[in-house]
């Protein structure tokens, strides 16, 4: 049976008023989420009605699979007495991301869930909202299977069973602390059920390596570095202290790094983070509208350089014809250095103080594919208009234009960085309008030079 047709069965037993089996419970939500993403584009009210039927916990993970244009309905939808449900009844993270998604689209409904939360829930809500989406605060959850190094193994064991009942989701470790809540060691699973169940921590922490933390405010771009770099199912978060106050498991960090590469790949192509295909057309089309005046403006600049030679391109119209060619050229060799900095930037491979060896390698690759191009486009144009002199100057342009773009392509994405600017937003910008400039100018510039 495939996932389609499982959640078909389940979503309408569901609305007929028969209990989740078992069985049904293990349909993953994001199975869900595809099968009512498809009902609210053909009905809409049968993808609310849907949507009420499924059990509470499994509706607040079902929320956020949901893509963001369609969690603004449910929040619109809904009271904020149903609303507060989702928060209550999710973990510290997902809780806080559902509350988060509640701010963006409601301030005042927020308010109202707010107030309807315990206090308890209240203060992991709002402690886990004060981080910066950049610090590793905003990816934990505190929910935690911690013991101290006084206890057995078999009461941890209890603990288990306890907080699998209370819903605290996958566990992958536990966590041993000292009486100041100090991490000490991370046991994993498959390790603590070969242990005497007699033996208290104190005696066997010696045998475990000394655990992997990140610190809370610590970047994420670092926690997703140690977490890849060591293999690691779930990593400690302390505070300034060395106190454990939370963990970040392996899936959170993965969406993390999927948001993230999805980012560095819109702002390189000037769109706005948060759209989706389901984006309401005048939104989408404001957010696009922004960055295409910005670009309108790069273009009229590059031809306010081409007037500059306006009685050279008079003269021999086939500079027009190849004008083009030179700009295209050196735009796409840029745009595919652009690309991979900013990329391995975005991954920590690459520092400011790798600059000068990534420059050199850029350059001398640019220096080749200029003069392999040069030729190329040298030869294109003699087939094409039969005027050495024509050729000449394109040969040479885009030598310099291959140049310029393996340059500007390497090093403005460093120097924004060092600025603190995002390079994937404004990278492109510079670079692709300074090359247009350099391409036709150098292009007239030399023709004129040679031409006349």
């Amino acid at each position: 049976m495939s996932e389609y047709t499982a959640v078909d069965t389940y979503l309408k037993k569901l609305k007929k008023g028969d209990q989740e089996t078992k069985v049904e419970a293990t349909i993953h939500h994001s199975d869900i989420a595809d099968y009512l993403e498809r009902t609210k584009r053909v009905d809409e009210d049968e993808f609310f009605v849907l949507f009420d039927t499924l059990p509470q916990r499994k509706r607040a993970k079902t929320f956020l699979e949901l893509p963001t244009p369609f969690q603004v309905d449910l929040i619109n939808h809904y009271d904020a007495k149903t609303l507060a449900s989702l928060v209550k009844i999710a973990k510290s993270n997902d809780a806080t991301d559902i509350f988060l998604s509640i701010i963006k689209t409601d301030q005042e409904k927020s308010e109202d869930v707010l107030a309807l939360l315990s206090d308890t829930k209240k203060v992991k809500v709002l402690k886990l909202t004060h981080y910066d989406e950049s610090e590793a605060g905003s990816l934990m959850q505190t929910e935690l299977f911690k013991v101290k190094s006084n206890d057995t193994v078999a009461y941890a064991i209890q603990k288990l069973a306890q907080l699998k009942k209370q819903g605290i989701g996958k566990l992958q470790c536990l966590f041993v602390t000292d009486a100041d809540n100090k991490l000490l060691k991370n046991i994993s699973m498959d390790d603590l059920i070969l242990e005497n169940t007699q033996s208290t921590f104190s005696e066997i922490m010696e045998k475990f390596p000394e655990p992997h933390v990140v610190s809370v405010h610590e970047s994420t771009q670092n926690v997703l570095n140690m977490i890849e770099k060591y293999d690691l199912g779930v990593l400690a978060v302390v505070d300034k202290k060395g106190r454990l106050i939370g963990r970040i498991t392996h899936d959170d960090a993965l969406e993390s790094m999927q948001e993230s590469a999805t980012q560095q790949l819109y702002n390189l192509s000037k769109i706005d983070a948060d759209e989706e295909l389901h984006e309401e057309f005048t939104k989408t089309g404001q957010t696009r509208a922004i960055w295409l005046s910005i670009n309108l403006v790069n273009a009229i600049i590059a031809s306010l350089v081409i007037g500059l030679f306006e009685e050279t391109l008079k003269a021999v119209v086939a500079l027009a014809v190849l004008m083009p060619i030179v700009a295209n050229m050196a735009g796409t060799a840029s745009v595919q250095t652009m690309t991979v900095m900013v990329r391995q930037m975005g991954l920590g491979e690459i520092t400011f103080q790798d600059t000068r060896p990534i420059l050199i390698k850029e350059i001398n690759m640019a220096v080749l594919n200029g003069i392999l191009f040069g030729f190329l486009s040298a030869g294109i144009a003699q087939l094409w208009f039969g005027n050495y002199q024509i050729s000449l100057a394109i040969g040479l342009s885009m030598w310099v234009s291959f140049v310029s773009a393996g340059l500007l392509g390497a090093s403005v994405p460093m120097l924004l960085k060092k600025v603190h600017l995002d390079p994937a937003v404004a990278s492109s910008v510079i670079v692709i309008t300074l090359i247009d400039i350099i391409g036709f100018f150098s292009f007239l510039w030399f023709s004129e030079l040679i031409i006349f």
